[in-house]
């Protein structure tokens, strides 16, 4: 009976993200269940042998679409020093080079940011200083860092500032221009809905209770074929007993 209650939690269920990693898979489903949605992680073997889907039931999906959209789930990819420079290509020109060094070192400024509670989300933009022929400045450096944050902002500006100056070379604290935006409200969880002695989320209701008709319905069979063979075996036995 387990069996069939599993088979169709899985058929009334249906995936929401594709094509995730491990750690993007394991972090939505995280704040899925914080938010009382219940979430499953499967393999998507369409997407690679190691990329994973996320699925919730039906009656959740919308609600958790709006729960990761609010959350800033799952986060883009940040490519960081280990994936430009991991990555084989020709022998660079030097505008191609100071690009690709601008992309890793933006990008690891990024994943420093997103790891600060209540940051949904961080881009930063750089630009290097441009000397000139004699080794003077042209332009001094400069950044831009756009946060979107819950909660209301939990970085200072001068922190965000001495973070990010301290990680480029020749900035000025005075060259970094902070940001900061509200993100959505994450939906509330719903309330839940009684099932019997259970209660459950109101999406997982009808799915539940269609399962426990199914497994009712199934019960209720076998305990007619139950009585039918028991009620052969006593008029066997009556007849037995005649002809004795």
């Amino acid at each position: 009976m387990r069996a069939l209650v599993l088979v169709l939690l899985v058929a009334c269920s249906t995936p929401i993200r594709h094509g995730l990693d491990e750690p993007a898979a394991n972090e939505v489903v995280t704040a899925l269940e914080r938010a009382g949605i219940g979430a499953e992680k499967v393999r998507d073997d369409a997407a690679g042998p190691s990329a994973f889907a996320v699925r919730v039931t039906q009656g959740d999906a919308v609600r958790a679409l709006d729960v990761l959209h609010a959350l800033g789930l799952p986060r883009g990819r940040r490519t960081g020093f280990a994936e430009i420079y991991g990555q084989p290509s020709l022998v660079p020109t030097a505008t191609e080079e100071r690009a690709r060094y601008l992309e890793a070192l933006a990008g690891e400024i990024e994943r420093t940011l997103e790891t600060v509670d209540g940051v949904v989300s961080a881009r930063v933009h750089l630009v290097l200083e441009e000397p000139d022929g004699l080794g003077e400045k042209r332009s001094a450096a400069q950044a831009a860092v756009l946060l979107k944050t819950r909660s209301g902002p939990l970085l200072k500006e001068a922190e965000v500032q001495k973070l990010v100056a301290g990680s480029v070379p020749g900035l000025a604290l005075a060259n970094v221009a902070v940001v900061s935006t509200p993100a959505a409200e994450v939906p509330g969880a719903g309330g839940l809905a009684p099932v019997g002695p259970l209660r459950v989320t109101p999406g997982t209701r009808s799915m539940l209770v269609g399962a426990l008709i199914v497994v009712l319905g199934v019960l209720a069979l076998l305990a007619a074929l139950l009585l039918f063979t028991a009620r052969r075996l006593a008029a066997a036995q009556r007849e037995l007993g005649a002809r004795g």
